[in-house]
C-alpha cells in the first residue's frame, strides 16, 4: 500500500505527520450544526484549557470515573442519551485535556502495516496517557483509516498542546492554540476568517498573563446563541486548570455563575454522573425559553410517531411526558416551558396557537397566576374581552399582588 502523503502547507505551528492516526471520534453522535470553540494556553507557571460546547441537547452531563489498575481517573463532559454516555471532552487525573469540534470531511487511507483499533482511541489515551507526546505516540501505533469530519485539541499540565487532524498533527509553538470548525492545515494563518477564532486570538494576544478569568472572557466572547433556526447554542462551558486539577463549569453561556470542581476530590466519591444543570441554583430565562422550544419540537416529533396530528396531539403528548409515561424521554417539563412557548407564539402573531398552548398550560398548572395573566393578554389581542377578563380575574385571585392584572381589569372595565 502507498504511504499516506502528508499535507506540507507551511504554518506558524510545527506540523508532524501521524499517518492517518486520528482519534476515532464519535462523529456519528455529533450534530453537523455544532460550532464549538476550544482553547489551550500555558506559560512557565500555568496550563489552562477550555471549551464552549455548542449543540442542541440541553442534557449536559459530567461523568466521573476513578482510577483503576492500569487506568487513570477521568472526568468526561458530554451527553446522556437513551441510557448511553456520549463523552465530548474532559481531562484525566494526570492533567491531560482533550475536546473536539466538527470540520470538513476527510478520507483517511488504511495502513495495513499497523493493527486496527476499533474503539475511540481518545478514550484509551485518557486512560493511559499523561502527556501530549504520549497521546501522539499512542495514535501512531494503530491504523485508523476511514472517514472523519472532526479534529481534536489536546493539552497537558506541562505546557504542551497539539491539534490532531485526520492527516496531521499541529503542535503548539507559542503560548496558545485554538480550534473551531475548520482544519488549520488547509489554510494559512493570515487567511483565517473564522470570527470565533479571531476573537479568541485577539484576546490572547492582548492578555498580560493567563488566568481563569482570561479564559472565561474568551469563551464568553466566542459563545454561540441561536439566531438561525438551528437551535444550536452554547449549552455548557468549562475551563480546566491542568496543573491544579480544578475545573470551572458554566451553564448555558451564563459566565457569571460558576461551579468549581476539584478532580481528585470528586473522583474519591467513586464513579458517578452529575447533570450540569443540577449544579446551579436556578435556570435562566434564556435556558427555559430554549428548552421550551426544543421540548415542543421533540413532542411534535413523538406525536407524529404515535399518529397524533397537529398542536393538540403535541400538547396531549406533553401531558404524557409530564406524567412520566415516556421513560425513554429524559425531559423535565414545567409551567415556564409552556409560558415561553405561549409568548413565542404571540411574538410570531400566531394567537390561535398561543391561546391553545396557554389554555392547555392552565389546565396542567391551574395554580399559576402567571399563566392566567398570559392567557388574558392573548385574549385581549384578539378582542375577546369577556375571556380576557375571566383570565385576569383568575390570575388576581391566585396572586392578589398582580399589578398587571389589576391594570388590565381597569382597562377592560373602561371599555
Amino acid at each position: 500500500m502507498k504511504k499516506l502523503i502528508i499535507l506540507s502547507i507551511v504554518l506558524l505551528n510545527t506540523m508532524t505527520p501521524i499517518n492517518a492516526q486520528l482519534v476515532k471520534s464519535v462523529v456519528s453522535e455529533l450534530d453537523p450544526r455544532q460550532s464549538c470553540t476550544i482553547i489551550y494556553a500555558s506559560d512557565s507557571n500555568t496550563a489552562f484549557a477550555g471549551n464552549n460546547e455548542d449543540w442542541t441537547s440541553p442534557f449536559g452531563t459530567i461523568w466521573f470515573i476513578p482510577a483503576e489498575k492500569g487506568k487513570n481517573g477521568r472526568v468526561y463532559f458530554g451527553w446522556k442519551s437513551h441510557g448511553r454516555i456520549i463523552p465530548q471532552g474532559g481531562m484525566n487525573d494526570q492533567g491531560l485535556f482533550w475536546d473536539g469540534a466538527t470540520a470538513e470531511n476527510i478520507e483517511v487511507p488504511h495502513d495495513s502495516t499497523k493493527p486496527r483499533y476499533y474503539t475511540n482511541l481518545i478514550f484509551k489515551a485518557m486512560e493511559e496517557c499523561a502527556t501530549v507526546d504520549d497521546v501522539i505516540e499512542l495514535f501512531g501505533r494503530y491504523d485508523q483509516g476511514g472517514s472523519y469530519n472532526g479534529h481534536y485539541l489536546i493539552g497537558d499540565r506541562f505546557g504542551n498542546s497539539a491539534i490532531i487532524e485526520p492527516l496531521t498533527v499541529i503542535r503548539k509553538t507559542g503560548k496558545y492554540q485554538i480550534i473551531t470548525n475548520f482544519l488549520q492545515s488547509k489554510i494559512k494563518p493570515e487567511n483565517i476568517r473564522d470570527t470565533r477564532y479571531r476573537l479568541a486570538e485577539n484576546i490572547f494576544k492582548q492578555a498580560d498573563g493567563l488566568s481563569v478569568n482570561l479564559f472565561r472572557k474568551i469563551l464568553n466572547a466566542a459563545h454561540w446563541e441561536e439566531y438561525s433556526g438551528s437551535m444550536t447554542v452554547t449549552l455548557y462551558s468549562y475551563i480546566c486548570d491542568l496543573k491544579n486539577g480544578d475545573i470551572y463549569v458554566y451553564h448555558f453561556h451564563n459566565f457569571e455563575d460558576v461551579v468549581k470542581i476539584n478532580v481528585q476530590e470528586e473522583l474519591k466519591k467513586g464513579e458517578h454522573l452529575q447533570s450540569i444543570i443540577s449544579l446551579f441554583p436556578y435556570e435562566t430565562f434564556a435556558s427555559k425559553r430554549y428548552n421550551a422550544q426544543r421540548i415542543i419540537g421533540l413532542i411534535q416529533e413523538r406525536a407524529q410517531e404515535n399518529g397524533l396530528d397537529g398542536d393538540e396531539g403535541a400538547l396531549a403528548l406533553f401531558s404524557e411526558i409530564k406524567r412520566g409515561n415516556y421513560k425513554d424521554y429524559n425531559l423535565s417539563v414545567v409551567a415556564e416551558h409552556l409560558l415561553a412557548v405561549g409568548y413565542e407564539f404571540l411574538e410570531l402573531e400566531k394567537t390561535t396557537e398561543a391561546i391553545q398552548t396557554l389554555k392547555f398550560a392552565v389546565s396542567e398548572y391551574p395554580q399559576s397566576a402567571t399563566l392566567y395573566d398570559a392567557l388574558g393578554e392573548a385574549y385581549m389581542i384578539i378582542g375577546e374581552k369577556k375571556l380576557a377578563k375571566e383570565s385576569y380575574q383568575k390570575s388576581l385571585e391566585l396572586n392578589p399582588d398582580n399589578e398587571n392584572a389589576k391594570k388590565k381589569l381597569e382597562q377592560l372595565a373602561g371599555r
